[in-house]
C-alpha cells in the first residue's frame, strides 16, 4: 500500500544552503531598553534584508531577532553574510557603545525538507548549531560550505575543527571567517577579469552603498529623534527640579509654621503657668494670712478663759481657803464640781503642728498629706487652712473630753468647689493627738498632731 493510499502527501526533499542570523545578547539589551533596542533591530533589519535579497537569499522564518534564509548558491550565502556583517559594522559606529547590536551568522549546506514555505531538518538545524560557536559580528561556516566556496573566494578561513552539537549526530567540520575579512566587503571573484564578476562585484558595491546611504539617512531621522528625546528628558528633567524646589519651598514654609505655632504654644503654656503660679501664692497668702489671724484670735480667746481662770480660783481661794477641790470654778466662771466633764481640759491646751492625710485605694493606693496646725483651747479644737486645688478655705473643728477622748468635724471643698464633710475619732497621748475616719463619699483620712513646745 502506497503513501497516496493512505492519503498521506509525499516528502519533499531538495539540497539548500542555509544561513542562520542571531543578535548576540539581545536580552540583555532587551532589559536595559527595549524601545531603543527594538528601534535599533529594525535598521539593522533593512539593511540585512537588503543584501540578503541582493544575492538571491529568501527569509523563510523569524523569531524575534532570529532569521532563517535559503540560498541557491554557497558562494551568495557566504558573500551575503559578510556584506551584511561589513554594513552593520559601520552603522553600529555611529550608534552609542551601548546601543551597537551585532549579529552571530552560522552557514550551513545540507539535505532539508520542504514544508509549504518553512524549511525543517538537520540541514537547518547545522546551521543553526554553528550560529551559537560564532564570535559576535563574524561568519562560521560547515565543511560542505566551505568544499564549495574554496578557491572562488579570497577570504581567511580558520580551521575550528570537528565541532559536536546537540542533537547532531555526527561531529561538524568547522571555519570561521576572519572579522577583519567580514568587515572588508570581500566581492573579489576567482576570475579577476571575468566581466560577470566584476558585474558583481560593482552591483554588490552599489547594494552597499545604498545601504549605508539610506543607513545614513536613518541614522540622521535617528539622530533627529534622539535629539528631540534628549531635549525633551531634559525638559522634564527641568521640571522634575522645578517641582522638588516647589515642595522642598513648601515643606520649610511648613515646618516654620510648626515651629512657630510650637513657640506660641509654649509662650502661652508659660504665661499660663506663671498667671496660676501668681495665683496660687496670693491663695497661700491669704490662707497664711487667715491663718495667723485664727491663730491670733485663737491665742487671745485661750489667754482671755485662761485669765477668767485664774480670776475665778484667786475668787474662791481667797473666799474659802479649805474649799474641796470639787469646788474649783468653770471656764468663763460657770461653777462646776469635781465629776464636771470640763474639769481640767486646760492641760490639753497648746498648738499642735500635724497633718491630714487622704488615703486613695482606687484606681490605685495612695496617700495625699497636707500640713494643718491645730489650736486646742479648754477642750475646743479649731484648725482652718487654705484648699490649694479650690482655691477656698477648709476647716476642722472638734472637742477633746476629760478622758481625752477626741472627736473632729470636717468641712472641705472638691477640686470643682463642692463642699464635702466627714468626721473624725481619736484620742490624746501624752503630747500626741492621732484621729482616723472618713468623708461622706467614704474616703479614709488620717491625723495626727503634736503639741508644740
Amino acid at each position: 500500500m502506497d503513501k497516496d493510499t493512505l492519503g498521506e502527501q509525499p516528502i519533499e526533499r531538495r539540497l539548500a544552503t542555509i544561513l542562520m542570523a542571531d543578535v548576540a545578547n539581545y536580552s540583555a539589551m532587551m532589559g536595559k531598553d527595549e524601545e531603543q533596542t527594538v528601534q535599533v533591530l529594525r535598521g539593522h533589519r533593512q539593511i540585512f534584508d537588503q543584501l540578503l535579497q541582493a544575492h538571491r537569499g529568501r527569509i523563510f522564518n523569524t523569531a524575534g531577532d532570529s532569521v532563517l534564509a535559503e540560498f541557491p548558491s554557497a558562494v551568495e550565502a557566504v558573500r551575503s553574510a559578510t556584506e551584511i556583517q561589513a554594513a552593520l559594522h559601520t552603522r553600529n559606529q555611529h550608534l552609542p557603545p551601548e546601543q551597537r547590536m551585532q549579529f552571530r551568522i552560522g552557514i550551513n549546506l545540507g539535505d532539508v525538507i520542504v514544508q509549504g514555505g518553512d524549511l525543517l531538518g538537520d540541514g537547518v538545524n547545522v546551521a543553526a548549531r554553528i550560529q551559537t560557536i560564532t564570535e559576535p559580528g563574524g561568519v562560521c561556516i560547515s565543511g560542505s560550505v566551505y568544499d564549495q566556496i574554496q578557491n572562488k573566494l579570497t577570504l581567511q578561513f580558520k580551521q575550528l575543527g570537528d565541532q559536536s552539537f546537540k542533537n547532531i549526530a555526527q561531529p561538524i567540520r568547522t571555519f570561521s571567517i576572519s572579522a577583519s575579512d567580514a568587515m572588508a566587503l570581500p566581492f573579489v571573484a576567482r576570475r579577476r577579469g571575468s566581466a560577470i564578476g566584476a558585474g558583481a562585484a560593482i552591483a554588490a558595491v552599489a547594494i552597499v552603498l545604498a545601504a549605508i546611504g539610506g543607513y545614513a539617512v536613518y541614522s540622521g531621522h535617528e539622530a533627529n529623534v534622539a535629539e528631540q528625546a534628549r531635549r525633551s528628558a531634559e525638559a522634564e528633567r527641568n521640571a522634575a527640579q522645578e517641582r522638588e524646589a516647589t515642595q522642598e519651598r513648601k515643606a520649610q514654609q511648613d515646618l516654620a509654621a510648626i515651629e512657630t505655632a510650637k513657640r506660641e504654644a509654649k509662650l502661652e503654656s508659660d504665661l499660663k503657668a506663671a498667671k496660676d503660679a501668681l495665683d496660687l501664692a496670693a491663695a497661700s497668702r491669704k490662707a497664711d494670712e487667715q491663718r495667723r489671724l485664727t491663730e491670733a484670735a485663737t491665742r487671745r480667746a485661750a489667754d482671755s478663759a485662761a485669765q477668767k481662770v485664774r480670776e475665778e480660783e484667786s475668787k474662791v481661794a481667797v473666799a474659802t481657803p479649805r474649799a474641796p477641790a470639787a469646788a474649783l470654778p468653770a471656764v468663763a466662771g460657770t461653777p462646776v464640781t469635781a465629776s464636771t466633764p470640763a474639769a481640767g481640759l486646760d492641760r490639753y491646751d497648746g498648738v499642735y503642728s500635724g497633718q491630714l492625710c487622704n488615703n486613695f485605694v482606687d484606681p490605685e493606693p495612695k496617700t495625699i498629706c497636707w500640713g494643718v496646725a491645730m489650736k486646742v483651747v479648754q477642750g475646743e479644737m479649731l484648725a482652718t487652712w487654705m484648699n490649694p486645688r479650690a482655691g477656698k478655705m477648709d476647716s476642722a473643728k472638734g472637742k477633746i473630753s476629760p478622758q481625752g477622748k477626741v472627736e473632729i468635724e470636717l468641712e472641705g471643698h472638691a477640686p470643682n468647689g463642692n463642699v464635702g464633710h466627714g468626721i473624725m475619732m481619736g484620742n490624746v497621748s501624752g503630747n500626741e493627738i492621732t484621729t482616723s475616719g472618713a468623708w461622706g463619699g467614704g474616703l479614709r483620712i488620717t491625723g495626727k498632731w503634736t503639741r508644740t513646745p
